[in-house]
């Protein structure tokens, strides 16, 4: 339902690049963002990464493809 209503939203930016990852089947990839970023794994969730760093994070309703976009400028 959260990618569903993120993929309605989101307007595509050449400054935003989007990537799926399924975390779930791939713990170890999700362990690693989490000590890396040191921002909780939730499922679903989205991340917005500038400069090797988390600038914005949200999760389930509260994901937002305009204030996803805000971020990633």
């Amino acid at each position: 339902m959260a990618k569903n209503r993120f993929e309605r939203e989101w307007t595509d930016s050449p400054t935003a690049p989007v990537y799926y990852l399924d975390l779930i089947k791939h713990r170890d990839v999700s362990n690693a963002v989490e000590d890396k970023l040191a921002v909780k794994h939730e499922s679903p969730q989205v991340l917005v990464i500038k400069n090797g760093k988390c600038v914005y994070h949200a999760s389930h309703n509260a994901i937002s493809g305009k204030e996803i976009l805000e971020a990633s400028i």
